[in-house]
């Protein structure tokens, strides 16, 4: 049975007791501290206490994306449950929480189990459990815990028994609820057709050990609207028609789950009419720290999404100019150990020299990246020198928060005011 009830806190404190030392990248060399009182140091990131290159979290930014993510959902009555694997940070999840995050999304199980570590009470799997023994911890959890509210997604016939077998072998000691995954051809997961759709919504129905909860598609890999549009509201009719059919029958409301970071705002009209009660769940994971590129690009706050503000990127590395070999080149001391580099590379921003604040960088570009090195061709008459620090926007945060373990949060200054443990 779904639950409406508010998720609870996460237990945070054996984070906020970690030693920070030589373990985490880029953090100073001075005596260990603990998160708990890392903002008690006075350290500034772009002051001489860091060794670069550093990534750093901005709170003005992560705050505002997270109110503007916020005021859209209670406009238009929708649920958010952020996807846990752009950060995999229990303490970023937290932020959402306290703003009214309704659950996580996780990718496999292993990110289950570690939501779970922390307390996590509401966990959505946008994806198929099939391999046994995840299935057999899952059936655990259900069983040691009766307020753990979960789902999973399935889209075969062969999933739906093979589910259903696994759990009755490992005595679960109620149903499990499921979310049948819409699908695009040619794309990932999901059925591909109303038919297999029905097929498999009629196997979950004849099954004893699982209950349809929902319908859930992932359009983000479309780049047209219209074709958006048009996957949306197949999963809209696809929900009507089982409604009616009765296979919602024994869950309290209907889940229907779409909506990434880049259309929320289709999202929003396409559910429209869906029947009632149902919840509508965005699980955008990229909303929190934005982007300098893609996202950018694509999302449609403070376009698309009439009366909104653009989000902010949060996220910001900062390396040192090692070398000025030839005119019009520098190479810079960040690489793809470092940054994101699998959609687009690093946007170069700032300089700041030493002695001097940070200042905006006239013109220059990151054309290549090595494990540890970043081309970054320049103006023949720029000025950057050996010494100066770069400040860069970067694209697609789901790559970038998996390089580091410990990111320190920081103000419009530079002054660390907090750090952000990942469990990668």
């Amino acid at each position: 049975m779904a639950s409406t009830s508010k998720a609870k806190s996460l237990d945070l404190e054996p984070i906020l007791d970690e030693r920070i030392d030589w373990r985490f990248k880029s953090f100073p060399t001075t005596p260990p501290t603990t998160i708990r009182d890392v903002g008690k140091r006075g350290w500034n990131v772009l002051g001489g206490d860091f060794l670069m290159p550093a990534m750093v979290l901005k709170q003005s930014a992560l705050r505002h994306n997270i109110e503007t993510m916020t005021a859209l959902c209670d406009e238009y009555g929708l649920s958010l449950a952020p996807h846990g694997k752009t950060s995999m940070s229990p303490q970023l999840y937290q932020m959402q929480l306290d703003a009214g995050a309704w659950g996580v999304t996780a990718a496999t199980t292993s990110q289950v189990r570690m939501w779970r570590a922390f307390g996590a009470d509401r966990i959505l799997l946008a994806n198929e459990l099939v391999e046994p023994g995840s299935i057999r911890w899952i059936a655990e959890e259900l069983r040691r815990d009766p307020d753990f509210d979960f789902y999973c997604l399935v889209d075969s016939t062969a999933g739906v028994r093979l589910l259903d077998a696994t759990l009755k072998d490992a005595g679960a000691g109620r149903p499990l609820s499921v979310l049948l995954e819409m699908g695009i051809p040619g794309g990932r997961t999901g059925c591909r057709t109303r038919d297999d759709a029905r097929e498999v919504a009629e196997a979950v129905s004849a099954s004893r050990h699982l209950v349809l909860a929902g319908v859930e598609g992932f359009e983000g890999i479309l780049s047209d609207v219209a074709d958006v549009d048009a996957f949306l509201e197949e999963i809209r009719s696809i929900v009507t028609e089982l409604d009616q059919r009765g296979f919602f029958s024994d869950s309290e409301e209907v889940l229907v789950t779409a909506g990434g970071s880049a259309f929320p705002d289709r999202v929003i009209p396409a559910f429209d009419g869906t029947p009632n009660p149902v919840r509508v769940v965005l699980r955008s994971g990229c909303y929190l720290t934005h982007d300098a590129v893609h996202y950018k690009q694509a999302s449609p706050f403070g376009g698309r999404l009439a009366g909104t503000e653009p989000l902010e990127e949060a996220l910001e590395v900062w390396g040192v100019v090692l070398s000025r070999p030839e005119p019009g080149l520098a190479l810079i001391g960040f690489g793809k150990r470092d940054v994101p580099y699998d959609l687009e590379l690093p946007v170069p921003r700032l300089v700041k020299p030493p002695g001097k604040p940070p200042q905006p960088l006239r013109a220059g570009s990151i054309t290549s990246l090595n494990d540890q090195h970043a081309y970054m061709r320049i103006e023949n008459g720029d000025k950057l020198a050996v010494g100066d620090l770069v400040g860069c926007g970067v694209s697609h945060p789901c790559t970038a928060f998996d390089k580091w373990r410990l990111l320190p949060v920081v103000d419009d200054d530079y002054n660390v005011l907090d750090a952000v443990l990942t469990y990668f």
